[in-house]
């Protein structure tokens, strides 16, 4: 029978014709066309060699012990392995003479680290320990490359030869999730924290002020024509935006909302292509995707959002909270797929842009937005100079414009102007028991504003409802919304001498020399008296 390979030699013969064989081999040494300065070592045989001549003696160059450790370094892989891999690999009988032979190598691991850093350049797990950091306690490491948070299973399909070692590796750098974080302020640790923000991009024009800042002219031009060039709102805008990029990372209170039904008006041209370009990574255009999404990575690391049509008819109340808490609020939740979840820094500044009336709802407390409305088409002569500006270092000198914009009294907390344009979207926002309230109190209704009995009231407020085209909340409703602004209490009131007893809304004290029953009957009598007339009416 031929013998073809060392198994049917080991079966025909036994292990000592196969070494045998085997040794020979290794003297004769490699074949003439291959370099010897190419040869690399051996690994460990089954058969128990270790590579070229004496097995044991190659063994005992080749591997040491870690000192205090039961794993082995292999100074020509540059790796660790445990010791029974190294049982299995080079087999009992040679890895027990390797262990108790007086020449056998120790280590620590300070020596094994500094073995292996002789040749990192070329070595992957080296890549690996510079690269990324593990963020504890989470899933997640860090990427120094392309500063991003990756989780634990995407690095693993990216290295999955050298994601083991990374690990176990003693040199793997450790930070704690609170440790990574997003301060455009620039006064986190730099010795104990990884900031993630890298400086504005854009380089300003420092040459623009002695220029008049005529690389830009038509850019500012554009601002002024969105503010139909009322000098007061261009001036409260142009401080809105110079605020964080005199001081950077600061967080306004406040934001902008410029809409019209005029198409083409300029609002994405300016707000969108010549501010993203001063933030470059750190500006984003958004839209109703983003801010109904359960994940929100999209807000992570941004100075200057641009929000345009976000909210749907149906969701423009559902959605305010979140608008309400991304212009004031502090902190954010960072939500991103298969990523665990951290809490981040909220220093972005928001403007919103829209065709519609009412881009979503406004109440008349509301101090959180300039509204704005354009009221004309961007010419074909200031579009043309824009575009012209924008692809010739007009961005640079509008950035150096904003730089040395005087702020006045302007802070992150100064209240938006009350615009013509904010009344209009308030008016538009209100529900009818708020313009029903409203009217009524400024005497504005048939009604008188005076006390009266619930029920009297809301009789009144379905037949207003009727007249003007609403819809009216039930009476429970309505009366539980108006006592929280009026004296509601059941009260005693007499009329043509005969009392009554009836829940109230009392709106003024009667004065004390007047019996309060007359003067609350009188009050009953006059309020049904006008809204029966306007009902004969």
């Amino acid at each position: 029978m031929a013998l073809t390979d060392f198994n049917d030699l080991h079966k025909a013969q036994g292990l000592e014709a196969v070494r045998h064989q085997v040794m020979a081999a290794i003297e004769a040494g490699p074949a003439s066309n291959d370099s010897p300065g190419n040869e690399s070592p051996l690994a460990p045989s089954d058969s128990g060699g270790a590579g070229e001549g004496d097995s044991l003696q190659k063994a005992l160059q080749r591997y040491a012990l870690i000192h205090g450790e039961t794993k082995v370094y292999d100074s020509h892989q540059q790796n660790v392995y445990k010791q029974a891999g190294m049982k299995a690999t080079m087999g009992n009988e040679l890895f027990n003479a390797w262990m108790k032979h007086p020449n056998r190598r120790t280590m620590t691991w300070v020596e094994v680290n500094g073995q292996q850093q002789k040749d990192a350049s070329n070595d992957p797990l080296f890549r690996m320990i510079e690269r990324f950091v593990y963020i504890y306690p989470t899933k997640n490491a860090w990427d120094k490359q392309r500063q991003d948070v990756v989780p634990l299973e995407a690095l693993k399909a990216y290295m999955p030869n050298d994601y083991t070692r990374w690990m176990e590796h003693r040199r793997r750098k450790v930070i704690d999730q609170d440790n990574i974080v997003f301060d455009p302020t620039q006064q986190a640790d730099t010795e104990t924290t990884i900031n993630t923000f890298t400086g504005i991009p854009l380089v300003p024009d420092e040459m623009a002020k002695a220029e008049k800042y005529q690389k830009c002219k038509g850019i500012f031009d554009l601002l002024c024509h969105l503010c139909n060039h009322d000098q007061e709102t261009i001036d409260w805008v142009v401080r809105w935006l110079a605020y964080p990029l005199q001081n950077v990372g600061a967080k306004l209170d406040t934001a902008l909302l410029f809409h019209s039904d005029v198409h083409g008006s300029g609002k994405s041209l300016f707000f969108g292509e010549v501010m993203r370009m001063i933030y470059g990574r750190y500006a984003a255009i958004l839209g109703q995707h983003q801010l109904e999404s359960q994940y929100t990575d999209w807000r992570s690391r941004l100075l200057y959002a641009v929000f345009e049509e976000v909210l749907s008819r149906s969701e423009k109340h559902n959605q305010m909270g979140t608008i309400k808490h991304m212009i004031t609020g502090q902190t954010q939740r960072i939500e991103r797929k298969f990523v665990s979840g951290w809490e981040e820094a909220n220093h972005m500044n928001g403007v919103f842009l829209s065709n519609e009336i009412q881009p979503f709802p406004l109440e008349p407390s509301d101090r959180r937005f300039l509204v704005v409305w354009p009221k004309g088409t961007l010419s074909t002569e200031l579009q043309n100079r824009v575009s012209f500006e924008l692809a010739n270092g007009g961005p640079a000198a509008f950035y150096q414009l904003l730089l040395d914009y005087p702020l006045g009294d302007f802070s992150p907390h100064t209240k938006p102007l009350d615009t013509i344009a904010r009344q209009r979207v308030i008016e538009f926002s209100l529900p009818n028991f708020e313009v029903f309230f409203r009217d009524w109190e400024a005497g504005d209704l048939e009604a008188p504003f005076i006390s009266c009995t619930t029920r009297d009231l809301y009789l009144y407020y379905r037949r207003w409802c009727n007249e003007t085209g609403n819809r009216p909340l039930t009476e429970t409703k309505l009366i539980t919304i108006f006592s929280s602004r009026l004296e509601k209490s059941r009260e005693w009131f007499k009329i043509k001498g005969v009392k009554y007893q009836s829940m109230m809304f009392v709106v003024n004290e009667p004065p004390p020399e007047k019996p309060k029953m007359d003067v609350l009957g009188s009050c009953v009598e006059e309020f049904r008296r006008k809204t029966a007339k306007m009902e004969l009416d």
